[in-house]
């Protein structure tokens, strides 16, 4: 983080979770409550992990070409990529050839939807500096390592970050396993680069955090290596989780897959570390958690805006937890994505003002900035 972050004296982390379309719209829609309540604008950092780059890299590049977070926001990141995307690569016959011979769809094609219908041709140099630190999650596909996409990582790789296009860095965040290819990075000739070594291999960033929060944590810890919250944040830190996670029928009572299985275990266990023990994972919106070195830094706020809190009893709750992850959503399932952001955001604010020590993030920074 530098002086813009630490200005205020406070920490005021996003992060988006996966969950395709899903992901992409409730995100968005958190995103307006969030502004509507003066928080938005407060936001340092953005992390996101594969449907909830979407609405990330988007705010993010406030100002490029025609976006804007203020006019059809949640309509842009709704659009319907998964048509665009398979209507071309299946109706011509040496293409539905080649995808029944490979099982997975390759990153080229993807990448063209989301660069055509989306992010236009922006690149790392055109994120607003205005607006937050944008830091996109992937997994290293040949290690398992977490892969957050950076100006640091990148370096490693002896490629500029600043070059590379959005609709790419997208990708590799959401190429969900078995049904996406990895997206391969070569190496570039940077010094100290490795020479001759096979490309870097990259897909969702969920099979390490489908949340998005770890990365925020650790950039907490970075930033209080030498200093407390007290001293670093003096008026407070706040790390807040968009959860989109669904709920599976399974009416058959088949087993889980090993990767559903594995991304329960991830939410459970990250959202535990963030406070909310398993028990009120689906229920309870707030926790804190310990920062800095080996946690005797200070106490860091939680908040958890799931769609998964509003119970199956609920019509809207039945209907939003039970939207299938893709990447194209019906007008019908966008709205009602719509309402539960608006609901779900309503009942944390109401209950943060009948808590102590909320009052430092209830006033908003300046409002958004283009650029010149």
């Amino acid at each position: 983080m530098g002086e813009k972050e630490l200005a205020d004296g406070r920490f005021v982390g996003l992060a988006f979770s996966g969950g395709g379309s899903r992901a992409a719209v409730f995100g968005a829609a958190v995103m307006k409550e969030l502004d509507r309540v003066g928080l938005l604008p407060q936001v340092d950092v953005l992390s996101a992990v594969s449907g909830g780059a979407l609405p990330a890299a988007s705010y993010a590049l406030e100002g490029y070409r025609d976006f804007s977070f203020q006019n059809g926001f949640v309509e842009l990141v709704g659009r319907d990529f998964q048509g665009a995307i398979l209507g071309p690569w299946y109706t011509l016959p040496q293409n539905a050839l080649r995808y029944a011979l490979r099982d997975r769809i390759p990153p080229e094609p993807v990448i063209r939807v989301l660069d055509d219908r989306l992010f236009r041709g922006a690149t790392f140099a055109d994120l607003n500096p205005s607006q937050p630190i944008l830091l996109l999650n992937a997994t290293d596909a040949l290690t398992g390592d977490p892969l957050v996409i950076s100006d640091e990582r990148f370096a490693e790789l002896g490629r500029p970050l600043a070059s590379f296009s959005i609709a790419r860095a997208v990708y590799m965040s959401a190429a969900y396993p078995g049904v996406l290819e990895p997206l391969a990075i070569p190496y570039g000739q940077a010094e100290g680069a490795p020479s001759g070594q096979p490309p870097l291999l990259a897909y969702d960033g969920g099979a390490a955090d489908n949340l998005g929060i770890r990365t925020l944590m650790q950039v907490v810890n970075d930033a209080l290596s030498e200093q407390s919250v007290a001293d670093r944040f003096p008026r407070g830190c706040l790390v807040v989780s968009i959860d989109a996670t669904g709920r599976q029928l399974n009416e058959q009572r088949t087993p889980l897959s090993a990767a559903a299985a594995l991304l329960r275990g991830h939410r459970r266990n990250v959202l535990e570390l963030a406070g909310i023990p398993v028990s009120l994972q689906d229920a309870s919106m707030f926790g804190t958690f310990q920062v800095g070195m080996n946690g005797n830094g200070g106490t860091c706020r939680f908040w958890h805006i799931a769609l998964r809190q509003l119970p199956d009893s609920d019509p809207l709750g039945d209907r939003v937890t039970h939207i299938k992850t893709n990447l194209g959503l019906s007008a019908e399932d966008q709205a009602a994505l719509v309402t539960a952001a608006a609901r779900l955001v309503a009942k944390g604010h109401e209950e943060m003002h009948q808590a102590d020590g909320w009052a430092e993030f209830m006033s908003a920074r300046p409002a958004l900035r283009t650029h010149p």
